[in-house]
């Protein structure tokens, strides 16, 4: 027979051994819940991102980008040397050496001529609806805004680059100082008009008539004020107010004529308010720190130079380098 003891004992053991499986049970069955609750947790992480990843994607293959179309360069110089005979032949006998003179000032500066490779043509669109205007870079997404330097021999104009108005054509700029275009031209044009004060760049020639090979497409920006007593006609729109420190896109165009898109690597910056018609692409504003180096730039005298740029500036101003980033 047992004593009490040994059955206090025993029956002691037992209580004990069914609290441990109890315990061992209740932790298995949290053990199994949390394990669901982390699949659960998993799946709809997986699916969110997923979700999110599908959204980027859609947004940035049909709303974050536009498709550039770039145009051949057309009465490039080159074209008007080529065409020397059929140009002096259409006019009158007593100018035809001044088109001549004309013509050989424009042969000589042929050597001058740069090609650029043409910028791909699926350029990022500010993000729609974003108040901070993020655009696409590779599979997310980053400013619209990019800092471009141009070293000049007086100094450095520091430029922000928007991609807001015009995204093609600061693609363009963006690709064109990448690939060294500007590097050690000469700003060819520096306009001291009553309602046109600019300082023109991107021309290796110096003629107004240099091309990269390619032209790009207008994008008219549609927010400038309009010039004091100023008025839309039926030859176009009246001129506008392009601020100082406007970075903007030189093009020859004519709209009576059906000729446009016309744009490529020149480019002016607005060293004062200036009146001119909306049909220049702006690319971007010149930084505070800049003005002091442009406005001494401002006061360079101009002399003719060649083919018909009536101001090119005396003394140079070269671009030593242009660097974005």
């Amino acid at each position: 027979m047992t004593s009490n003891d040994e059955q206090v004992t025993s029956n002691e053991d037992r209580r004990l051994a069914a609290k441990r499986k109890l315990e061992a049970r209740l932790a298995a069955e949290r053990d199994r819940k949390r394990r669901s609750r982390n699949i659960v947790i998993s799946i709809v992480s997986v699916i969110a991102l997923a979700t999110a990843l599908t959204i980027v994607w859609v947004t940035q293959n049909f709303l974050g980008t536009v498709t550039c179309e770039w145009g051949k360069a057309q009465d490039t110089l080159a074209d008007t040397v080529k065409n020397r005979a059929n140009i002096v032949g259409q006019q009158p006998p007593e100018r035809r050496a001044e088109a001549n003179k004309y013509l050989d000032e424009l042969a000589a500066a042929l050597p001058k001529e740069r090609t650029a490779p043409q910028p791909t043509s699926n350029v990022p669109l500010p993000f729609p609806g974003s108040s901070e205007r993020f655009i696409k870079t590779g599979s997310w997404f980053a400013s619209a805004q990019r800092p471009l330097t141009l070293e000049t021999n007086r100094g450095n104009l520091p430029i922000t680059l928007d991609s807001t108005s015009a995204p093609c054509n600061t693609a363009a700029i963006e690709s064109l100082a990448k690939n060294g275009y500007y590097n050690g031209v000469d700003c060819h044009r520096l306009t001291n008009s009553e309602n046109l004060k600019v300082l023109q760049c991107g021309d290796p020639t110096g003629t107004l008539l240099g091309s990269p090979g390619w032209t790009s497409p207008d994008e008219p920006p549609t927010d400038l004020k309009k010039a004091p007593g100023s008025q839309d006609s039926m030859m176009g729109a009246g001129p506008v107010i392009y601020p100082r420190g406007t970075v903007a896109i030189a093009n020859s165009n004519r709209p009576m004529m059906g000729r446009a898109n016309t744009g490529g690597a020149q480019f002016f910056i607005v060293y004062a308010d200036s009146q001119l018609s909306p049909d220049f692409a702006i690319v971007g504003h010149l930084d505070e720190g800049g003005f002091k180096v442009l406005d001494q730039i401002a006061k360079t005298p101009v002399e003719k130079g060649q083919g018909g740029n009536e101001d090119k500036p005396k003394d140079p101003i070269t671009i030593k380098n242009a660097a974005v980033g």
